[in-house]
């Protein structure tokens, strides 16, 4: 997606004023993105869905997490309350939501550093995002990421509809897992990687793959660290929403800008 113009993006019902929380959509690549910040001060957290699903997913941790920290939540396009792509047939990668992702917190005056915290395929999208843009980058936090070292057959079980978002972005996991394979260095940051331990019964036979994976992922950074959530599902952010929450505390504290 072109995003030239992305800086200059139109600010549709976006008030710029301090605030404790604040949301609107602005314009970036001629899709409207919706977007929310809660909080006063304090690092800013960004936060980044998995597949096929919005902001909301995040109702459990964004409000305690916004105590001590600059929260942003937002949607991607065809998600939630932005509008959906210009284009309902290429598949989404993970550098085209990174790309996209930066442009937009540059438009709504969000300066970095930032702590990216990423669930699922937004973990793979949020390992793009730190590898493209690593001076933008205090922390991360991943939760039972997408590794692009995963298995082809590690797919999501459900139909998904043509066209949809969740289509597209499921669409674009191999071209995703290559970009972020070629992306560059993970940046020295502190990194905390939390692990899911019940995938249902479908995954039953790959938890110990999906274990390897997360271990893996904690080792991208010199200062990564492995929480393991026993008896979680997969949607740690709802099964264990304080699990979630103290990682991210203590992520901002140890995060320190860069020079």
């Amino acid at each position: 997606m072109a995003l030239a113009a992305s800086l200059a993006a139109i600010l549709v019902g976006w008030a710029p004023q301090a605030a404790v929380s604040r949301e609107g959509l602005v314009a970036i690549g001629g899709v409207n993105l919706h977007i929310e910040t809660l909080g006063r001060s304090g690092p800013t957290v960004v936060f980044e869905a998995g597949l096929g699903n919005d902001s909301t997913t995040w109702k459990s941790v964004a409000g305690p997490v916004a105590t001590f920290a600059r929260v942003v939540l937002y949607d991607r396009p065809g998600l939630g309350r932005s509008s959906p792509p210009k284009d309902k047939t290429t598949a989404v990668t993970a550098d085209e939501v990174a790309t996209r992702l930066h442009a937009l917190l540059a438009a709504a005056a969000l300066p970095p550093p930032y702590i990216l915290v990423g669930h699922s395929l937004g973990g793979l999208y949020v390992q793009m995002f730190a590898r493209k843009y690593r001076q933008d980058v205090a922390g991360v936090v991943l939760l039972d990421s997408s590794s692009p070292d995963a298995p082809g057959e590690l797919k999501t079980r459900a139909r998904l509809a043509p066209g949809t978002a969740a289509y597209l972005e499921e669409e674009g996991v191999p071209e995703s897992n290559e970009q972020v394979r070629r992306g560059g260095p993970f940046p020295d940051v502190p990194l905390t990687v939390i692990a899911a331990t019940d995938h249902g019964p479908y995954f039953r036979e790959w938890e110990p793959t999906l274990m390897r994976l997360q271990q893996q992922l904690a080792t991208l950074s010199a200062r990564g660290t492995l929480i393991v959530a026993e008896g979680s599902g997969h949607d740690v952010q709802l099964d264990r929403p304080q699990i979630v929450i103290d990682a991210v505390r203590r992520m901002a504290g140890a995060a320190q800008p860069r020079p």
